[in-house]
């Protein structure tokens, strides 16, 4: 039983934090615009353009900010232990 409910709260943990994550890597993607910017010409590519920040800047922002929110969602569903 126990490893039923953890596993349903694993799935509700992911779902929750790939839908949240959507608009909070976006958010966090285009305030690190102006940061992209200082760094374009130290590491010669181009990071972001007049209009935001590249689009796998995205995808990685977006990816860093999902497993982010996972982790720390398993940690909150997660039951306390007794004698913890």
């Amino acid at each position: 039983m126990t490893r039923h409910t953890s596993k349903r709260k694993a799935i509700l943990a992911l779902t929750i934090a790939v839908i949240a994550s959507f608009p909070v890597g976006w958010i966090v993607a285009m305030l690190l615009t102006p940061a992209l910017w200082r760094l374009e010409p130290i590491l010669k590519m181009e990071l972001a353009g007049h209009s935001g920040p590249s689009d796998w800047v995205f995808v990685v922002v977006w990816g860093l900010v999902a497993i982010g929110f996972f982790l720390l969602l398993r940690r909150v569903l997660s039951d306390p232990k007794p004698g913890q």
